[in-house]
């Protein structure tokens, strides 16, 4: 037996639809055997936990077979997988396909048709939210420090000003990290900077801070 199994990238979509991306199903039906080469997650059991439990890795789509499986050449050996190596023979279906390499339209979204890429930027978040279970109850925007932040800090609205001093209370996430447990707020982030947002804790909606 097999010391691996391979993901199921459509589950994995669907838990963390913000941060994971998958080719669509119509994208993937457009692969060639003996042209594509295609991205899997060979997942492992490890018992040290310093170290990866899955591999990455590419496979050259070689033919697809009449239940619509797919036979692939592994197209590189593996580090920590001692059962596999390059040119070994692979089956496995689109849903354990993750990338590919073949195409130039890649539109890359997630189960709600929304572009991925912007969620990758990131946010300030308390550990209200991170650790302890809390929603956020409160956004606000300032001007952000270059394309790769969002301009966001995310608090639960509970935090004490001596929990915000310590600066080991805030952590710099992506902001899609956030979203695939809440997306509440989803519909405020093109909020303009110097926003800010509250959530009513009876109706569970955000309502704008005004500046006086």
């Amino acid at each position: 037996m097999p010391t691996w199994t391979l993901d199921n990238a459509v589950l994995l979509q669907q838990e963390f639809p913000y941060t994971f991306y998958r080719p669509s199903d119509e994208i993937i039906g457009r692969l060639e055997p003996g042209k594509a080469t295609v991205k899997l997650i060979f997942r492992f059991d490890n018992n040290k936990p310093e170290e990866p439990a899955a591999e990455r890795m590419w496979v050259m789509l070689d033919a697809v077979n009449e239940d619509g499986s797919y036979i692939g050449i592994l197209d590189n050996d593996p580090f920590y997988i001692k059962d596999l190596v390059a040119g070994d023979r692979i089956i496995f279906r689109k849903e354990n396909i993750i990338q590919y390499d073949t195409l130039d339209d890649l539109n890359v979204t997630d189960v709600n048709g929304e572009n991925i890429e912007k969620f990758r930027a990131k946010s300030l978040v308390s550990n209200h939210i991170l650790k302890d279970g809390y929603r956020v109850g409160r956004l606000y925007r300032e001007e952000p420090s270059d394309e790769e932040d969002t301009g966001w800090t995310l608090m639960s609205d509970h935090e004490t000003e001596e929990y915000v001093d310590d600066h080991h209370n805030l952590q710099y996430v992506a902001i899609g990290k956030i979203l695939n447990t809440d997306d509440s707020f989803l519909h405020l982030l093109d909020a303009p900077v110097d926003s800010e947002f509250i959530r009513d804790e009876i109706t569970g909606q955000f309502f704008a801070v005004e500046d006086e």
